[in-house]
């Protein structure tokens, strides 16, 4: 390949990244550069689940941390940034039944709306009205993979499947899809807010 069709490869390469919203700083087109650090505020839950919020924000904050590109701050007068939110809905909804019509797998949904505002001149940066996450379970011990990822992390053992009933294990895998989802929410939020996705 000749020199002049080698460069206008890497240029027509890096405006295709940058048309997609890659950026080389690492915060994404939506942050500003010169912001360094964000408050996370509780979202307000409007749903029956009590401590969702808490969950939540313990896990998008969770997800900065871990992605290192703004410091997360206990205090919001600190942050450069603010990301704040309503929990929607959450909803599970059976999405297989057996031979008597009895549900045996379920689908849990979570719809949420946010924002990521300048905290200085409270200019919204990102706005999301509403992302939806969802997460499938099996509810009955006959549709249990035990020997899969999502069993394997739960708090069941093998053994538990002979002993318990359908119902506890309904109950379990919700608690644990639920878990799961809270953290897809988390990391939806911060790639949307940040990266700009």
């Amino acid at each position: 390949m000749k020199k002049g069709r080698v460069k206008k490869w890497r240029a027509g390469a890096a405006l295709l990244l940058v048309g997609c919203g890659y950026g080389f700083s690492g915060k994404g087109p939506v942050v500003p550069d010169t912001a360094h650090s964000v408050y996370v505020n509780v979202f307000t839950n409007r749903t029956r689940q009590y401590g969702l919020e808490v969950k939540l924000r313990r896990s998008i904050e969770d997800e900065f941390r871990r992605r290192g590109v703004l410091k997360v701050m206990a205090d919001k007068s600190e942050a450069d940034v603010v990301l704040s939110g309503a929990i929607r809905s959450v909803q599970i909804i059976p999405v297989a039944s057996g031979p008597t019509d009895e549900p045996i797998a379920y689908r849990s949904v979570m719809t949420v709306g946010f924002r990521l505002t300048d905290r200085a001149s409270s200019r919204i940066l990102h706005e999301t009205p509403a992302l939806v996450d969802e997460q499938d379970f099996a509810a009955v011990s006959s549709v249990v993979i035990p020997t899969s990822p999502h069993f394997q992390q739960g708090t069941s053992d093998l053994e538990d499947l002979v002993t318990i009933t359908n119902v506890q294990i309904g109950e379990s895998r919700r608690n644990h899809a639920l878990s799961e989802l809270v953290d897809q929410v988390a990391r939806d939020v911060y790639i949307r807010s940040v990266e700009g996705f």
